[in-house]
């Protein structure tokens, strides 16, 4: 089974969050609130990113056999699909 982790996403957002909305400026020269937006938005990025790379995979094949028949058909082909599906 698949997971994704997002434990990591969530702190950088929350602590982008915090940046942004609860910190008045308390450090002199650095401007708290464009690092929290910076900080959610990668979070954002991240967590995405995450989601898409651990999305279900599944892939079809095709089998075809040819069988060789001196019956009254003669020559047949016989095709089989599988699907592969990665949990």
């Amino acid at each position: 089974m698949r997971y994704v982790n997002i434990g990591g996403p969530v702190a950088l957002g929350v602590i982008g969050a915090i940046l942004y909305f609860a910190m008045s400026e308390m450090l002199e020269g650095v401007d708290t609130k464009m690092i929290g937006l910076i900080l959610m938005a990668a979070a954002a990025i991240w967590l995405v990113f995450g989601l898409i790379a651990n999305r279900p995979r599944s892939s079809v094949t095709t089998e075809r056999t040819d069988v060789h028949g001196t019956g009254a058909r003669g020559n047949q082909s016989v095709e089989r699909e599988v699907r592969h599906d990665e949990v």
